[in-house]
């Protein structure tokens, strides 16, 4: 026979088996948003080099406006690509 003690161990063990296979359960899973995020990202970095390599040619470019248009850029791909990252790790509670 078992004592109360094995029986409360068996019994916290299914709930928390149980608990594991209902909170794996509730990810959803996204990866075409994760992987477009990550692809938003690489492209915020190859603007970051496409602004560094236009400035350092000796062309006529205004140097400022390539810089401000280029960050905004950056920061509108990279935060898009980062937002997509998440949305695609959300868990559903």
């Amino acid at each position: 026979m078992s004592t109360r003690r094995e029986r409360a161990k068996t019994q916290n063990a299914q709930q928390s088996r149980s608990m594991a296979v209902a909170v794996s359960a509730t990810k959803k899973e996204h990866p075409i948003a994760k992987k477009l995020g990550d692809f938003f990202i690489d492209v915020a970095k190859l603007i970051i080099g496409g602004v560094i390599l236009a400035g350092l040619m000796k062309q006529d470019i205004d140097y400022l406006v390539l810089s401000i248009i280029g960050g905004i850029t950056v920061v509108l791909f990279l935060s898009f690509g980062m937002w997509l990252i998440n949305y695609a790790n959300k868990e559903v509670i």
